[in-house]
């Protein structure tokens, strides 16, 4: 079997049930295809996880992985110079990329390019940065009216949790950061978000 990596990404404000659904269902659909060797399930914006993008290639290229799956082009990136670039190193390295939505292979069976395929990505890559735009204007014209209307946003007055109340909260994040766990298997073993583990880091490196 050809080695594989599935990709599973969520921004910070989604739900853990949406990146195991992911990958649950990429497993499901190509785990007796292929050997899925590594799963990269994380919680990032989509246009700012290069660093991430990044690491899953590195990854790819020194294993020798021959396809890297997501369930659609937005998991691997909501930005087009992002994905464009992802997708040319992945070229260079005869790496196919598996778009599951559209039941796309960047690669045809020979290691060539796709062309007719990689033309639909840079396309559907396009419309994934288009649709967060129009997500952020949404979320931008709803806040605007809501101030409009007497409306304030931020925390209610009074209501900002001191220091040793978020690190009480979040107990379960706390031993685990002192065990020496990374971020990403706090996220998973806590069913926390990137934000909520990264501001208990912050507190405990400030004391």
């Amino acid at each position: 079997m050809e080695k594989a990596i599935i990709i599973s990404r969520c921004s910070t404000n989604e739900t853990k049930q949406d990146v195991t659904r992911q990958s649950e269902t990429l497993i499901s659909t190509y785990g007796k295809q292929y050997e899925i060797v590594k799963e990269f399930s994380y919680y990032k914006s989509g246009t700012k996880n290069d660093e991430v993008n990044a690491e899953i290639l590195d990854f790819a290229i020194k294993n020798n992985v021959k396809h890297i799956i997501a369930l659609e082009i937005s998991r691997i990136s909501r930005k087009i110079s992002s994905f464009a670039l992802f997708l040319e190193k992945c070229n260079d390295h005869k790496i196919n990329i598996i778009i599951d939505n559209f039941k796309l292979h960047t690669l045809l069976p020979t290691g060539e390019k796709n062309a007719m395929v990689q033309t639909m990505l840079s396309i559907a890559s396009t419309f994934a940065s288009m649709e967060l735009s129009l997500i952020q204007e949404r979320l931008n014209s709803g806040r605007e009216k809501y101030i409009r209307n007497g409306g304030t946003l931020g925390r209610n007055k009074g209501s900002v949790k001191d220091s040793n109340q978020i690190l009480k909260e979040h107990a379960d994040v706390v031993k685990y950061l002192k065990q020496g766990q990374s971020v990403r298997n706090i996220m998973k073993l806590c069913d926390k978000s990137s934000g909520t583990v990264q501001k208990v880091k912050k507190l405990i490196n400030e004391l």
